[in-house]
């Protein structure tokens, strides 16, 4: 009985295994070997080479030109993106055709020469194709030519009531920061000097300042040297009822000791055109915000940018009759606006004095 029992449980156990070794086959992918699946197979892989064999056929008889083949989109179904080749090998088939023109443009394409017409195109495209221009670098000018305008044309009468005024000072008492007058020069309206002599100081000078006004002590001492009352009433003779032009005539006329009508006063030094602003106010005034408070440029910078002149070099003495001439050529350049100008000043004061009467 026992070894019954044994044997039926070793049957049951073989069976089992039997069972799962079955299970286990059949869940696992089989290949197909059906006759049927591979006459299908063959049957669409000759189709496939039919259709193409067809449109082979087709392209080397049509031959569509290069603008219908850019215009036609290729079938994203049946073609595949070529990979776009590198230099070298546009190189090599730009020689391949180069050396085949003659042959290719008289015989008939092929089916394997119709695919790769549109390589060949694009090459001789890019061949035939001009240079690119490019565009021209703009010289970099260091600073603009300065053009010189001629001015209107006055007559003798006219020349006569314009005077150009400068003086040279020295300086007196402790560290010579007081000045007095050494030189006063005053030249006409075609730059002839008409006054040009040194004066002398009867006070002790500390400072003569020859690096800028190149006076020095024999200057002042010598037979030339006129007295300071002789040089101030010939000046006040020449200035009257004259237009006078000068740069920081301000500062003459305190060691001239004299005046003149604001309306008759020309100086280069106040003139707005020839000013410049400053990006902060001097005073704390909020009537001056930045950039309205204007100061004056020097002699020597307004006439080298607004004429091109060199005065006032480093290392040489002022002179009295160059910067004079310089202060009436900048007016004289700039006369008309200039003119515009002063004629509405007058305007308005006298239209303030009419109110005030």
């Amino acid at each position: 009985y026992i070894s019954h029992c044994s044997n039926y449980s070793i049957d049951i156990s073989i069976n089992y295994i039997r069972i799962q070794s079955i299970d286990h086959i059949m869940c696992q992918p089989q290949p197909l070997t059906c006759a049927t699946i591979k006459a299908n197979a063959r049957l669409r892989r000759s189709r496939q080479w039919k259709d193409q064999s067809e449109n082979q056929q087709s392209n080397a008889n049509t031959a569509p030109t290069m603008a219908d083949q850019t215009n036609n989109t290729p079938n994203k179904k049946n073609s595949r993106r070529k990979r776009r080749p590198t230099k070298k090998e546009q190189r090599q088939r730009l020689r391949s055709n180069s050396c085949d023109v003659s042959t290719t443009s008289t015989q008939p394409l092929s089916s394997d020469e119709s695919t790769s017409t549109p390589i060949v195109k694009k090459t001789s495209k890019k061949t035939t194709s001009t240079p690119r221009r490019k565009r021209s670098k703009k010289s970099k000018s260091s600073r603009p030519k300065v053009v010189s305008i001629p001015a209107a044309e006055l007559t003798e009468e006219e020349k006569a009531k314009y005077v150009a005024l400068d003086a040279e000072m020295v300086g007196i008492g402790p560290g010579g920061f007081q000045s007095r007058l050494a030189r006063v020069s005053v030249v006409n309206w075609d730059g002839v000097t008409i006054y040009d002599t040194h004066v002398q100081v009867v006070e002790k000078v500390t400072d003569y300042r020859t690096f800028v006004s190149g006076i020095t002590e024999e200057d002042l001492t010598s037979d030339d040297a006129v007295t300071f009352d002789e040089a101030q009433t010939k000046v006040a003779e020449l200035l009257e009822d004259k237009i006078l032009v000068g740069h920081g005539l301000k500062n003459d006329f305190k060691v001239l000791g004299i005046s003149h009508p604001w309306y008759a006063i020309r100086d280069t030094a106040k003139y707005e055109p020839f000013m410049k602003t400053l990006d902060a106010p001097i005073f704390s005034d909020p009537s001056h915000p930045n950039g309205t408070t204007l100061v004056a440029k020097k002699l020597k910078v307004l006439a080298k940018d607004k004429l091109g002149m060199t005065i006032q070099e480093e290392g040489k003495p002022h002179s009295p009759v160059e910067d004079a001439v310089a202060a009436l050529e900048l007016y004289k350049k700039h006369r008309g606006k200039w003119e515009k100008a002063v004629g509405w000043k007058m305007e308005r004061t006298f239209a303030i004095t009419q109110k005030a009467q």
